[in-house]
Parts: C-alpha cells; structure tokens; sequence
C-alpha cells in the first residue's frame, strides 16, 4: 500500500488520514495538504488497491472492509510517527464512505470524521441489486462535470496515475449495496462529530443524499459550496473549503495555531 505523507513545518495540532476517491490517488491533494498545513495539519494519504502507485487491478479497491483495512493500517503509521497526535479521519467521494465506516468500527482512534462529495445514499445512476446490469439513468464520469479549476482539470487531463475509464457502475454496483446497509444501521449511533463538505452542483453524488441524514446524526454538519462540483476539494473554492476544513480541525481538538506551511 502506497502513502503519502504532507508534514508541517512546526509541530502539527493534528493529522488526517486521508482516503481519496475513485479514479484519483492521493498525488492529487498535494494543493489540499499544503491548504491544510497552514492549519496546523499534517495529512497521510493513501493510494487505494487500485489505484495510483499502490497494486491492483486499475479501479478495483476490493470492498469497503479493505478499504477500512488499509485505514487502519494508515491510522497506524501516523500514530507510530507522532503517538499523542490527535488523529481525524477523511476521504472523498468513495473515500468518504470508507472514512465514515471507519469512524464507526473504531470511535476511539479519531477525533472526527471529515468527508467531501459523500454518497452517503443509493445513486440515481447506479443500478443494484435486481436492477445490476440493467442501463439506468446514462451517467458518464465527464472530468468537467467534476470540477471547474484548470489547475485540476489539466492534472486529471495529464496525470497518467489519473483515470475515468474504469468500469466505474459494475466496481461500485458490488461495493457500495453492503456499505449502505451498514450506514443505514449504524451511522445514526456514531460517536463521532462530522463534517460534510459537499458541491451544490455534485453530478455524482447529488446533495439530497447527504441532506437525508441531517435529522439522522445528531453530530453531523454540512457544509454546501455553491457554484462547485463533485470534486469539492479540488474547486475553484479550494482555498476557502480547506479553510473550512482546518477550522473545524483546530475547533474540534482544541486549538488554534498561528499559520504553518508544508515542508514536504
């Protein structure tokens, strides 16, 4: 399993354990970890089974138990680098619901839980179940329709670790029934609080999903960007999402450094 580690130049009052998003792999938060660092938070991220650096058929990240799995072993590293770290863990887009999972099985790891473009409910355009296989509503992963930035658009464009030809609705189609069951019975108990950064405009995982929980998760709050996409984090708006983000860090362990900047 590959990893990447966004240390600050001083001391960090946090770490994130960071799990991307399908078709991505953790090079393309390098913006977003040095965002962060000027919070005071160092960042580890994962490439997934599959994706970026780390082995795998390209687009296949196993189940979202893997994907726990592999946080897990993340959530360790950090720890063993920096013991009294408090930790929060995170993720995007599919990430997202691996982080979240993660938040439930092991509480006591995190201080919180941080997700963007979160499908945190059924997709319109992914058919499951009786319906698998069955055309559904026409979706095609368009990097347009995930963000408005050039800077992001030319590294998804460019970035050969980067891709949107996998078979995106028979990968998800098997991971995601068994993860929404779990959240169904369990997200509404967790533990932890979270924040869910999310697009107005996300094509691919609309809103609504994440509004239905709101009533839901007595700790949960969301934050809606207007005028941005899927890819949230990599925005137009990134600058002041990761504001967002390193504010509600800092709030939730207690502290508020003076800036930082990344060093690696």
């Amino acid at each position: 399993m590959y990893f990447r580690h966004f240390d600050t130049r001083d001391e960090p009052i946090a770490g994130v354990i960071f799990l991307h998003g399908f078709g991505e792999h953790s090079g393309l938060y390098h913006r977003y970890a040095a965002e962060l660092a000027a919070h005071g938070v160092a960042v580890w991220a994962l490439d997934q089974i599959g994706h970026g650096l780390s082995d795998g058929e390209r687009g296949d990240f196993g189940s979202f138990a893997t994907v726990v799995d592999n946080a897990a072993r993340l959530t360790a590293q950090a720890h063993a680098q920096f013991p009294d770290l408090p930790l929060v863990i995170a993720g995007h887009s599919v990430g997202s619901v691996g982080a979240v999972l993660a938040g439930i099985d092991a509480p006591d790891r995190y201080r919180a839980v941080v997700i963007s473009g979160a499908p945190l409910s059924p997709l319109p355009w992914l058919p499951t179940g009786e319906r698998q296989g069955e055309a559904g509503e026409a979706f095609e992963l368009d990097p347009a329709t995930l963000s408005a930035d050039p800077f992001y658009l030319d590294q998804l464009e460019n970035d050969p670790l980067a891709f949107t030809g996998a078979d995106v609705e028979r990968l998800l189609a098997t991971a995601f029934p068994p993860a929404w069951e779990r959240l169904d019975a369990d997200l509404a108990g967790i533990r932890l609080p979270i924040l869910a950064v999310h697009g107005r405009d996300d094509q691919v995982a609309p809103l609504d999903g994440v509004i239905a929980w709101q009533d839901r998760v007595s700790g949960l709050r969301i934050e809606v960007v207007d005028d941005a996409g899927h890819d949230v984090l990599n925005e137009v708006a990134h600058a002041r999402v990761a504001d967002l983000i390193g504010e509600f860090i800092a709030g939730t362990v207690g502290a508020r450094p003076e800036s930082s900047e990344v060093s690696a």
